[in-house]
């Protein structure tokens, strides 16, 4: 259930990624148009906001706990995208007009959000990344207490003290 969880919130990720990239480099460019530097004015605004991609992609790709499946459905739609964008660009062209994506439709065809889409796309390859360490599931001991505790009080403490030996071929001939 976690890896289709994981999934679903990687289909959400990768187009917050594209647009949240795609509005820092417009507002970037039209900082350089204007001429004013980076750190003056809004600057700093957009520099946060390619931080927050770095460190969004980072939380997302290198933690060993985490699904693998929740970077590939980003790098799904990243990769995807880029490619319809290099093929089909008027297909592009007729998504909904939001907040960055002027910027982002800048960037596809010029192939940025290829290598993020791969580093996205590795940890699907790393082992360890399906398995956590607490699916393993009960022991043996852990899954037969769960059965039995609808018995009554009886019954545990008969279980728990010894049984004299003429009894016990009694309890054996019972079970």
């Amino acid at each position: 259930m976690r890896h289709f969880v994981g999934f679903l919130s990687g289909l959400i990720l990768g187009p917050v990624l594209l647009l949240l990239t795609g509005w820092a480099f417009s507002h970037l460019r039209g900082l350089h148009a204007v001429g004013t530097a980076v750190l003056q004015g809004t600057g700093p605004v957009a520099l946060a906001g390619l931080v927050g991609v770095g460190l969004l992609v980072a939380l997302v790709a290198v933690p060993p706990r985490l699904t693998p499946m929740l970077p590939f459905g980003a790098a799904l739609v990243l990769g995807g995208l880029s490619a319809v964008a290099l093929t089909r660009m008027h297909l592009v062209e007729r998504l909904p007009v939001l907040p960055g994506s002027e910027g982002a439709l800048v960037l596809l065809p010029l192939g940025v959000f290829v290598p993020l889409a791969l580093l996205l796309a590795a940890p699907v390859f790393v082992g360890g990344r399906w398995v956590r360490d607490d699916d393993e599931g009960p022991t043996k001991e852990e899954y037969f207490d769960g059965l039995y505790e609808d018995d009554d009080e009886e019954e545990r403490s008969a279980r728990a003290e010894p049984v004299p030996a003429r009894s016990a071929a009694r309890h054996r001939a019972r079970d």
